[in-house]
């Protein structure tokens, strides 16, 4: 009886050692199919995605919310029919933590490639480069206040105006440079996210600072490739009928008051090249009012965009004169949303830059002003012009006299 129950309790210690030797086994090499934990940029495309936080369809936000759009050269296909972002395999921004690879090398032209098989099988698949804009904001770049998250010049001189520009175009040699800049975005998501996915990355975007989320949609542009603006807003000469909403800045408050709502402002997004007023046909005639917010513009290492609101305006020329990079708008082209008219006002665009060297527009992002950008820009190359990045003419345009 007793060699029955040990021979029973021996049988019993066997079964119970191979089951949790195998539970262990499993465990250590279990890799789930398609966890991107890993992935550096796993935790952004979770959590602060636009669409992550807009769940209905007030302004701001849409009730469909897609899955953002994306240009057709951020993917390759791999042998093995799976899906590669090929931004993630190129060389990382300064300051930018190590882009996550597999077996990927630079070749002798500069352009990434990378290794994948489904056998054991290597395939060199040539990947594009990407435009080397920091997605994610840089810490060196970055002063913690009262008010917030602010944009400094770092210890080493970098600066959020050379840091997060977009890169002029290759061969412009003499070309002339036209600029273009789509604000009042990340107010919609439905269009904000056309925007993204239809306007040609040179294309500078502008969002405003009451916009839902707004971090998510700076980060989600510039890892498209587009350089990032900030509207502020300013006080126009009908206020308070006209008014640009709690963050206005106004000739009657004085330089202290104006400089607190400024950094207000400013704290709500990170990453942005610098600033463009919204409305402030009275505040940028104004020299005692423009003149300090330009100062602290300055001081943090940003552009400043005078979108000439007014012809009295005195930014620019104020601007220019403390070394502020500055670049001035010369017409909107959608007032008129015929798109004959908007045709013509990119006409006149072509016509002051060959004059000038440089001129820049203003839009917004309604559908037809979005098209009559993509067909217009596609012959400019065969008219001589580049379209360029709004930082690509700071300082190279003439001040409207």
């Amino acid at each position: 009886m007793l060699a029955n129950v040990n021979a029973l309790m021996i049988a019993w210690a066997t079964s119970l050692i191979i089951t949790v030797g195998g539970v262990l086994l499993l465990e250590a090499t279990y890799s789930p199919e398609g966890d991107h934990s890993d992935h550096p940029e796993a935790a952004t495309e979770q959590h602060d995605s636009p669409d992550a936080h807009i769940t209905n369809d007030a302004p701001g936000t849409d009730s469909h919310a897609a899955q953002p759009a994306t240009h057709d050269n951020d993917h390759m296909a791999t042998t093995d029919s799976r899906i590669t972002d090929s931004r993630i395999t190129g060389r990382p921004a300064p300051g930018q933590p190590a882009p996550h690879t597999a077996d990927a090398g630079p070749s002798r032209s500069g352009i990434a490639t990378s290794s994948v098989g489904t056998s054991g099988e290597k395939t060199m698949v040539a990947i594009e480069a990407p435009r080397i804009i920091p997605s994610l904001a840089l810490p060196d770049l970055l002063e913690q206040s009262p008010q917030g998250q602010l944009p400094k010049i770092a210890h080493d001189g970098r600066t959020a105006f050379t840091v997060y520009a977009a890169p002029t175009p290759k061969g412009i040699g003499k070309k002339a440079r036209i600029a273009l800049m789509v604000t009042d975005l990340g107010m919609r998501s439905r269009i904000t996210r056309r925007a993204l996915a239809e306007l040609p990355n040179d294309v500078s975007l502008a969002f405003s600072p009451y916009s839902p989320n707004l971090n998510g949609w700076g980060e989600q542009a510039r890892r498209a490739g587009f350089e990032v603006f900030l509207t502020v807003p300013m006080e126009p000469v009908n206020y308070p009928q006209n008014d640009p909403g709690p963050l206005t800045l106004l000739t009657e408050l004085s330089r202290r008051e104006n400089n607190n709502i400024l950094r207000a402002t400013m704290q709500k997004l990170t990453g942005y090249v610098g600033v463009v007023n919204h409305m402030g046909s009275r505040f940028t005639a104004a020299s005692d009012s423009i003149k300090p917010v330009l100062e602290e513009i300055h001081k943090r290492g940003l552009m400043f965009v005078d979108s000439r609101t007014s012809p009295y305006s005195r930014a620019a020329t104020m601007a220019r004169a403390i070394g502020l990079p500055v670049a001035i708008n010369n017409g909107y082209i959608d007032e008129d949303l015929a798109q004959g008219e908007i045709a013509a006002e990119l006409t006149k665009l072509e016509q002051r830059a060959r004059t000038q060297g440089a001129a820049m527009g203003l839009a917004r992002p309604y559908p037809v002003t979005l098209n009559a950008i993509k067909v217009w820009a596609a012959g400019l190359k065969d008219r001589d012009f580049v379209l360029v990045p709004v930082t690509s003419i700071a300082n190279l345009q003439a001040i409207p006299r």
